[in-house]
């Protein structure tokens, strides 16, 4: 009986034979393919075929759209919630609570133009009631935002802030990643094709000073 191996056809791999991605590079792929269609209107088969990946490949790690979806914004959610955590717990001698407060919200803000399509998904899910809307709020919002609540009370009692509702902070800080949700509209704003690194550090800087020192001279 001839154990041979059987000669491979020369041509393009089928799907199933391709090169299989990262882990993190089919999440990453998937999210910006999420942040553009919406969830609705995408599918495990239209994912495979864009990514080049086989259903094989596919269900091994992901058994539903709905856990593809989850698995992209545990990643990338997951990724800023741990930093602005990180940064609301450096107090020390060096760094007030004020202190805190400005750097988590600087890394928030900054997470959106590094993580876009995590943000494009914020914006798609919050604009109707949902599971999904529920599983974003309760796993990288609900907590961290009752943690950022406490800080502005402790800085309210030092007479460093205005008192003003979280839920107001929030919309506020959410409008500073509008170039990055609003991308088209801040190209027919300013007539620029794109935000360099200088640009980002620059509009993120100055919506702190405008946040925490106002617009007077």
């Amino acid at each position: 009986m001839s154990t041979a191996t059987p000669t491979r056809r020369r041509g393009r791999p089928r799907n199933d034979e391709a090169a299989s991605p990262s882990i993190d590079h089919l999440l990453e792929a998937s999210a910006a393919i999420f942040a553009r269609d919406g969830y609705d209107r995408v599918s495990l088969r239209k994912l495979q075929s864009e990514l080049k990946v086989s259903y094989t490949f596919f269900h091994h790690y992901f058994s539903s759209k709905e856990a593809l979806w989850k698995a992209v914004v545990d990643k990338l959610a997951g990724a800023t919630t741990a930093k602005v955590v990180n940064a609301l717990n450096h107090i020390d001698d060096n760094h007030t609570e004020l202190d805190a407060l400005k750097a988590a919200i600087t890394v928030y803000i900054r997470s959106a133009f590094e993580h876009p399509a995590i943000y494009l998904i914020y914006q798609q899910e919050s604009q109707s009631q949902g599971p999904r809307l529920d599983y974003i709020y309760q796993s990288y919002f609900e907590s961290p935002w009752q943690y950022i609540r406490e800080l502005v009370n402790k800085v309210n009692q030092h007479g460093e802030l205005k008192p003003i509702p979280i839920e107001t902070l929030f919309f506020v800080v959410q409008s500073a990643t509008a170039p990055v949700v609003q991308y088209p509209f801040f190209q027919k704003l300013t007539g620029s094709p794109q935000l360099s690194p200088k640009q980002i550090e620059s509009h993120i800087q100055q919506f702190i000073d405008l946040l925490f020192n106002g617009w007077h001279l």
